[in-house]
């Protein structure tokens, strides 16, 4: 549970800091060099299932391990394909976002109070996993610009009543 938390935790802390730039100014919403280099090499939206899981495994996976691992090499020393979709990552009879994975707030005050909870865990979904899964999959990041672009609610759903 505590994998999924810190994943959460990380996407949340995107959106916290993509809501705290929303009075930044219009270059907020530009893509990073990185990203935009990633999306010449592969185009995610239109691979089939089998290349997708081919990319995942085979440069996905690799990646993103190295990184929560180094996040917290205790709490995810066994990093797989489950540790983000669940238990039918195996078979492909997974569904994203997970439901598994803890459910994010969806107001400014929800992810600000679970920023002030988990400040580590919100900084690293939000500052490393967010920007590094959107410049794999060669998409553009979400940001209140691009709220089109990956974000956190790629991977996780979102809470019903956060308590505002």
């Amino acid at each position: 549970m505590k994998i999924a938390f810190a994943a959460a935790l990380a996407c949340l802390s995107l959106a916290v800091a993509g809501l705290g730039a929303r009075a930044a100014n219009s270059d907020a919403g530009a893509t990073p060099p990185a990203a935009a280099s990633a999306a010449k090499k592969i185009d995610w939206e239109h691979m089939s299932f089998k290349d997708r899981k081919k990319y995942m495994k085979e440069s996905v996976l690799p990646e993103m391990k190295k990184l929560f691992q180094s996040y917290d090499a205790k709490a995810f020393k066994k990093f797989t394909c489950e540790t983000c979709h669940g238990d039918g990552a195996t078979d492909g009879k997974f569904k994203m976002p997970n439901p598994k994975l803890p459910k994010l707030p969806t107001s400014r005050e929800g992810f600000m109070a679970l920023q002030q909870k988990k400040p580590d865990a919100v900084k690293f979904m939000g500052t490393v996993v967010k920007p590094k899964m959107a410049e794999l999959l060669g998409l553009p990041e979400w940001t209140p610009t691009n709220q089109t672009g990956f974000g956190c609610y790629q991977c996780h759903t979102k809470q019903v009543d956060d308590g505002k």
